[in-house]
């Protein structure tokens, strides 16, 4: 009795200094590993208590076996019969504690877990928008970025002009010309578009005679370098059409991570949305943003014990499948933070494809600093790996 009467005490302390302990912790884990750490201490002290209880239990009930086998007096008998069965309800309750014990910590772990993808999918969204190292990509794409070929483009042009009359495949070139605009300006580099440019400029070259011999090796340069920025574009957007599909998954996580909190936070926990939003989403300050979860996490617990008293038949089943629910969240996060962390693998490739083009290499070392920016930037902030490893270990199994 006087371990059970300690644990107690120390549950009890703890309890009270659980966010004073949290803020000494290791600043680099989120708030909301931190608060499980510290609910799954309480749960585990809990948890040998009832343990320690049942055992004891079942002594006393072996006990009583062995008394009732060997009493001759029936109403000896009788009396230790119900002493046992006294016993067994309370092995029962013990139980019964245990169950609820599990489900406070893994629901208070559901909701803390939700909460927290709040502030995560805010760096993925901002991330997944940023422009730097795409832009770069772009430049890369446009062969009036690179030198002499706006100027020698100008020649070209006029010859398309000169020419274009007598020639059905430079007429068709040059109202492509009109139609999609300036290559200064940005016109997609591919396609049908690069295919007739790339057969334009051979007629050019070949339409060159000896007299024009600096043109013309100019010309052949620039037919080279229109090839290999033609097949990088071709290339690059392979890999840009995947964040298309990446976009529209991170979209749908985060109606389903509002539709769950509104589900969780708000119907069931009875908890704000926007002072939810105004203390834990936009909250700077770590202390404060650790008190408001540990309320919130004591808020979630304290609804299991209402809810297993209201309705003791069938009180696990909603907060089962909004566990469940959750977890999926998770893991889909997890797995979309990997599709990206590959997609930029798919760079890294590309840059080594063209990294030794004459005509590219220069532009590939500039985008490879750029890409090892983004990558140091996502993996500092993301482990998809570790992300998907924690979300199948969320829950304690009864």
């Amino acid at each position: 009795m006087h371990k059970i009467y300690f644990a107690a005490l120390f549950i009890i302390f703890g309890s009270i200094s659980a966010s004073a302990q949290l803020y000494s912790e290791d600043q680099s884990a989120s708030v909301t590993e931190q608060v499980l750490k510290e609910l799954n201490r309480e749960r585990s002290l809990l948890s040998q208590n009832l343990e320690f209880r049942i055992k004891e239990i079942d002594s006393k009930i072996t006990n009583l076996d062995e008394s009732i086998r060997t009493s001759n007096s029936a109403s000896e008998k009788v009396e230790k019969l119900l002493e046992r069965v006294k016993f067994l309800e309370q092995r029962q309750e013990e139980i019964d504690k245990n169950t609820v014990s599990v489900y406070k910590y893994n629901y208070s772990s559901a909701v803390l877990n939700l909460a927290s993808m709040e502030r995560e999918i805010k760096p993925l969204s901002l991330f997944n928008s940023s422009r730097e190292f795409y832009s770069t990509l772009d430049k890369v794409s446009n062969p009036m970025n690179y030198e002499g070929y706006q100027q020698w483009f100008g020649k070209f042009k006029g010859y398309i002009e000169e020419e274009k009359e007598d020639d059905a495949k430079l007429e068709a070139l040059n109202h492509m010309l009109q139609v999609t605009g300036d290559l200064a300006k940005g016109t997609p580099f591919t396609g049908m578009f690069a295919g007739s440019l790339i057969d334009g400029i051979s007629q050019f070259v070949g339409s060159l005679n000896r007299r024009d011999k600096e043109l013309r090796e100019k010309s052949i340069k620039m037919l080279k370098l229109t090839t290999s920025i033609s097949q990088f574009t071709h290339d690059k957007d392979l890999i840009e059409t995947e964040w298309e599909g990446i976009n529209k998954n991170l979209n749908e996580l985060k109606e389903l991570q509002q539709e769950a909190i509104e589900d969780n936070l708000v119907e069931i926990l009875g908890i704000s949305r926007n002072g939810f939003t105004e203390k834990f989403t936009n909250e700077t300050d770590a202390k404060k943003r650790t008190q408001y979860i540990l309320d919130i996490s004591k808020i979630a617990e304290n609804k299991i014990v209402e809810e297993r008293k209201s309705n003791p038949e069938n009180w696990k089943q909603e907060y089962h499948d909004q566990m469940l629910t959750v977890q999926n969240l998770k893991i889909r996060f997890g797995m979309l933070t990997f599709r990206i962390l590959e997609n930029l693998e798919k760079y890294e490739k590309l840059i080594a494809k063209y990294e030794n083009d004459p005509f590219l290499k220069d532009e590939m070392k500039n985008l490879r600093l750029k890409l090892d920016l983004v990558r140091n930037s996502f993996e500092s902030t993301f482990n998809p790996q570790e992300y998907i490893r924690a979300s199948n270990e969320m829950y304690i199994v009864e």
